[in-house]
């Protein structure tokens, strides 16, 4: 296998492994107090909070390599967490809550699988030949598809400078005023001169 197919390799194993875990702490928060019928509001969210946190962090990881390597798409990512997030429930109602697992449980699990293959491997557009738009993970703000948000931070990011500017760019705008200030400057003189001449 070459090192590039490896490395991508590499990269699908790191986004699935933080994206199930991540996940899993959200699932295990979310259901972790229902057995407890007599907890506060209080007690509950103390016992359910740590896990948002931790698994916030996860998720943070998974969904900044999934997009920095072009591995998934925002609409894969969203059916990737209804996938986990089913599975997920699934197991916590069967081994922790106790409750019983019908057929159309697992019907619905495969078609939600069926869409996510869809989508991953666009199959319908190869079996239709329809043309796959190419999915901007940098969000262009020039590209139709950008969302608004997107396009008006980039906006203000052009006309502001921030801390993060180019101080090289920041220094050639100062020295262009500067350069405007004195050709401003020699115009008035110049016009002064004619007009105590005349």
């Amino acid at each position: 296998m070459p090192v590039g197919n490896n490395s991508k390799v590499l990269q699908y194993i790191l986004y699935f492994s933080l994206f199930i875990i991540g996940q899993t702490l959200s699932m295990w928060g979310q259901y972790v107090t229902l057995p407890y019928k007599n907890l506060t509001y209080l007690q509950g969210l103390t016992m359910a909070l740590p896990y948002a946190w931790v698994d916030w962090i996860f998720m943070t990881f998974a969904i900044n390599i999934g997009h920095t390597y072009e591995l998934v798409t925002p609409t894969q990512d969203t059916f990737l967490l209804i996938i986990v997030q089913f599975s997920l429930l699934l197991l916590i109602n069967k081994f922790y809550l106790k409750q019983e697992i019908y057929r159309s449980d697992i019907i619905a699990f495969f078609i939600i699988i069926a869409g996510y293959i869809c989508s991953f491997f666009h199959i319908v557009s190869k079996i239709f030949n329809i043309p796959i738009p190419k999915h901007s993970t940098a969000e262009n703000p020039d590209e139709a598809h950008a969302n608004t948000k997107i396009r008006v931070y980039h906006a203000i990011a052009e006309t502001t400078p921030t801390l993060l500017s180019n101080v090289d760019d920041v220094k050639k705008k100062e020295k262009e005023k500067e350069k405007g200030k004195k050709k401003d400057k020699k115009k008035k003189d110049k016009n002064n001169g004619v007009t105590q001449q005349a």
